[in-house]
């Protein structure tokens, strides 16, 4: 509710703990098309990657949890199905078409529901 005790809520960026930074951006920007915004330290152990508007976290073996769940709306759910099974992607759950739900793991077997959205929402 706007005007809670906090605001406005601006953004919401979850954070994936992953084993293998490589890995894990090779995945989302190769399979999933996010951007890569940077990598940080030395050697790299972090990222942050972008779609649209939206960021997620890459951290090597420190903060998040092995096996989160992520829910995307995305407006094209075929063609982007279509691509993780071009890419060969481990598809937990099939896409049924109808603007169902279907499932992807990432490398580290953090799942992606994926669903159909409205740009507007």
């Amino acid at each position: 509710m706007p005007g809670s005790t906090g605001g406005v809520l601006v953004h919401i960026n979850p954070i994936l703990n992953v084993s293998d930074l490589r890995s894990s951006i090779k995945f989302y920007t190769e399979v999933l098309d996010f951007e890569l915004l940077g990598t940080f330290g030395d050697p790299a152990d972090y990222g942050i990657l972008r779609w649209d508007r939206h960021e997620i976290y890459l951290s090597v073996n420190g903060q998040g949890q092995p096996g989160t769940w992520l829910a995307l709306f995305v407006s094209e759910p075929a063609a982007l199905y279509q691509r993780l099974v071009t890419n060969e992607a481990k598809i937990l759950m099939p896409y049924a078409g109808d603007d169902g739900e279907f499932r992807v793991a990432d490398p580290d077997g953090h799942v992606l529901r994926v669903f159909s959205g409205s740009p507007e929402e």
